[in-house]
């Protein structure tokens, strides 16, 4: 087996080296996937995106494996932090829009007229924040807008709406750029005019007809600093209405109220990663997807830096990690859940493209323990070691007995579903059984012949 591959950081200084080779892996992936019938389980980035990545002042982070000897690249990752709260890439959104949600906000407050005040005072920091979102759109779209009153904008606004939603291919769905460039600019305004990001998002389906039902004061006569609320009004609950998110189903026992906190601060995505077939039983899609996540931990979560609020300061509070997949991409769901994305739900997303979203929490004092669990893993599993770390025969044995369990629990449930697509997954889990109970059998032996933690980069 293929064992010469090391694993490479992308940076703006190196990119020019890997570019082409991320590029040429991804439409090879892409185009094999088509050929087994598997398309819409991955879209391809493109060179403009990967750059992008690669060189983005956010807290992304872009891996390769590549073959040691010609620098073939072999397995590419991104692992991206800091996306705009409730756009396209926000999949935290989705724990957010729930009675079960409202309640846990409202406990917050030490007092309903605290949680009354803050209720109003949101609601017209929103107003504010839409009325600048929905100029920037209309510029775009209309272009000078410097003559035409509120009624007119919010009217043209209206009528751009109308437009996608009577587009089949667009509908005003996750990815429609007005509603992306009215969630963005909403979001950077609510953050940089009040500095008041985590409140917006705690009430961000708060409207007129929310705060009437909890008897805000005055609710029914607010003024907007120099105007109205009108029509303006009018827009903006509908603008919430139309974008409505959905959790089709949950995974069995699945507790939301533990990723409330979750958002685009504390949350880290396992975005995109891919591995040539020719070296797909490597291992090399975890190795990566490691050594990502580890990078971003490292840099930004150890030190307490990258927490959004004082109280997730430090070693308090918890990060989260997730991933959003096509639900027959399995090869994706068995990446995400070795690094424990075990909570899963089945959400809304763009026309036609339904995905699951598969999260878990990590207690920030528990980081470096769940660095190092992983770690073993990879170690004892797929005999991933640069640093040469030992793992004892306890700990072989006993990772080897989860992931033995994690193989026969997922057979079970393919087993249950007796489709034919899943024939090939099947066949896969079976070898990988045996392999396990034999691997579980000769932990004493072959420790004789070399200690496990020696090896580098084998499988």
């Amino acid at each position: 087996m293929y064992r010469n591959f090391k694993v490479t950081e992308v940076t703006k200084e190196n990119e020019e080296k890997y570019l082409d080779g991320i590029v040429e892996l991804e439409d090879s992936v892409y185009a094999n996937m088509i050929k087994q019938g598997k398309e819409g389980q991955l879209f391809t980035t493109g060179r403009e995106d990967i750059g992008e990545y690669i060189r983005s002042s956010n807290n992304s982070v872009f891996v390769v494996a590549r073959n040691d000897e010609s620098e073939e690249v072999l397995a590419a990752t991104y692992i991206t932090q800091g996306q705009v709260p409730f756009t396209y890439n926000d999949v935290t959104k989705y724990f957010k829009c729930s009675d079960k949600y409202v309640q846990h906000v409202k406990s917050e407050f030490s007092s309903n007229s605290e949680y009354l005040a803050a209720l109003r005072k949101i609601y017209i920091q929103k107003i504010i924040a839409f009325v600048y979102a929905r100029d920037e759109v209309l510029k775009q779209h209309v272009g000078n807008i410097h003559e035409l009153s509120d009624d007119e904008k919010n009217a043209k606004l209206n009528e751009i709406i109308d437009k996608e939603l009577g587009n089949p291919e667009n509908n005003f769905h996750e990815k429609s750029s007005v509603r992306e460039g009215l969630n963005k600019n909403m979001s950077r305004y609510m953050s940089m005019v009040y500095g008041n990001a985590e409140l917006y998002e705690k009430f961000y389906w708060v409207d007129m007809d929310f705060l009437k039902k909890e008897n805000c004061p005055e609710s029914g006569t607010i003024m907007i600093e120099k105007s109205t609320l009108g029509s303006t009004v009018q827009l903006y609950d509908r603008f919430l209405q139309l974008q409505k998110y959905k959790i089709h189903e949950k995974s069995p026992g699945l507790d939301e109220s533990k990723y409330f906190d979750a958002n685009t601060g504390n949350t880290i995505e396992l975005d995109t990663y891919i591995t040539s077939d020719s070296v797909r039983e490597l291992g090399l899609a975890r190795i990566i997807v490691f050594e990502g996540i580890k990078r971003v931990l490292q840099r930004q979560h150890l030190d307490g830096k990258g927490a959004r609020e004082s109280n997730q300061e430090g070693q308090n509070g918890s990060i989260y990690l997730v991933s959003t997949l096509h639900r027959d991409n399995l090869s994706s769901k068995y990446v995400s859940e070795f690094f424990g994305l075990k909570d899963n739900v089945f959400v809304n997303r763009r026309t036609g493209r339904d995905r699951e979203v598969h999260i878990c929490r990590i207690d920030k004092c528990d980081i470096s323990k769940y660095i190092e669990e992983i770690e073993k893993k990879l170690i004892v599993l797929y005999n991933y070691n640069p640093r040469g770390i030992d793992v004892s025969d306890d700990e072989q044995r006993r990772i080897y007995g989860e992931q033995l369990q994690y193989e026969i629990d997922e057979l079970a449930r393919l087993e249950g579903i007796n489709e034919k697509r899943y024939a090939g997954y099947k066949e896969m889990k079976k070898r990988k059984i045996t392999k396990l109970q034999q691997a579980i059998k000769s932990v004493g032996i072959q420790n004789k012949r070399g200690s496990v933690g020696r090896g580098e980069n084998e499988r």
